[in-house]
């Protein structure tokens, strides 16, 4: 009968933790936030609401796996399911192909950080952020050309963002509020066509 040797039998779990406690040392900003995004992107479902100035903004909850709906304040409401998106404007509702492929393309890595090659992100500190303790991120992109600040909770989900973008020659600011992760109240049907 051949022995193990206690160092032998304590090797594996001890070499395990210790990756993974250097790995976490070794943690900084940029790979903070990529684990934020990633936490988002694994979510359930969520609510966010999103405003780009004085006007009414856009309400939008997402039901893993393909649902999402977009209030457009007084404007109307989309809802996609799959590959099929349901437009309602002032009380009539048609039935098209989503364009882009659907959620799935919405809902990437890089469409929420851009390129992440180009990506600099530089921590801002801690902030209570509307009753919730957060820590702070300033985000920087060349490709596509943005700049963001990125607020994330205890939990690791991001709660806000504000988001700087240039698009032809014209910058745009926009303020995204999240909550309701994992919700399982959150709901989404398609609605019926008329």
């Amino acid at each position: 009968m051949i022995k193990t040797s206690l160092s032998a039998t304590l090797t594996t779990p001890v070499l395990l933790l210790g990756l993974s406690a250097s790995s976490l040392a070794w943690a900084g900003p940029k790979e903070e936030v990529v684990a934020a995004v990633d936490k988002f992107l694994a979510a359930k479902s969520y609510h966010a609401v999103m405003s780009m100035g004085p006007g009414p903004g856009t309400e939008t909850d997402f039901v893993a796996p393909d649902r999402m709906r977009v209030k457009m304040g007084t404007m109307g409401e989309q809802i996609m399911i799959g590959n099929t998106l349901y437009l309602t404007i002032q009380g009539k509702t048609s039935k098209q192909a989503a364009p882009n492929g659907g959620i799935a393309q919405l809902r990437t890595r890089d469409k929420v950080l851009g390129n992440l090659t180009t990506l600099k992100v530089t921590a801002a500190g801690n902030e209570n952020l509307s009753g919730v303790a957060t820590k702070k991120y300033k985000i920087d992109n060349t490709q596509p050309k943005s700049s963001s600040t990125f607020w994330v909770n205890a939990d690791g989900y991001p709660v806000q963002s504000v988001n700087i973008a240039d698009v032809n020659g014209k910058q745009y600011t926009s303020t995204l509020k999240y909550s309701r992760f994992n919700d399982p109240s959150i709901k989404i049907q398609a609605p019926a066509v008329k």
